[in-house]
């Protein structure tokens, strides 16, 4: 289980396009070559086992489909470093799960919701969830039978759009 993440920025008020520089290298760094870093370093082992598991936590905020709709309550939300670091997970999970297409290793991204952590802007209590009940959709990619497909981006009502 890849679990990585720099939190959500605040809209710079700067005056940057999107964001400063030193927001983006935090969050690519922390959630995607962090995540890249720990897949590398323990894939020999998956593939020596019989039911290898490559589990990235992202964020439906790094969704471009939920991103581009009107009608989806992320698309007011506008933090385009912590978004597109997301979305760059997302992309290593669909390549990472075309390298390993001929292994029993299953890799997934999943969106664990707004949680009740460290990570949550002002009060954790603010988040409908706690770590237990985003554990779970964890689990489930964790625990994924042998013929599930891999290369999917799931949370806990099931598969959500790239």
């Amino acid at each position: 289980v890849h679990n990585a993440g720099a939190p959500p920025q605040a809209a710079d008020s700067v005056g940057h396009g999107s964001a400063d520089r030193g927001r983006w290298h935090q969050r690519f760094d922390t959630n995607v070559a962090g995540a890249v870093t720990v897949i590398e370093a323990f894939l020999p082992r998956r593939r020596g086992s019989e039911a290898g598991r490559s589990v990235n936590v992202s964020s439906t905020m790094g969704s471009l489909v939920e991103r581009a709709n009107p009608d989806s309550p992320y698309y007011a939300m506008v933090v385009p470093a912590y978004q597109s670091s997301k979305a760059a997970l997302n992309s290593i999970t669909i390549g990472l799960s075309k390298k390993l297409a001929d292994t029993d290793i299953k890799v997934t991204s999943v969106c664990p919701g707004f949680v009740q952590t460290d990570l949550t802007p002002i009060n954790r209590e603010q988040a409908p969830r706690t770590a237990d009940q985003a554990a779970q959709v964890v689990l489930t990619a964790a625990t994924l039978p042998a013929d599930a497909a891999s290369g999917t981006f799931i949370d806990r009502d099931g598969p959500v759009a790239w």
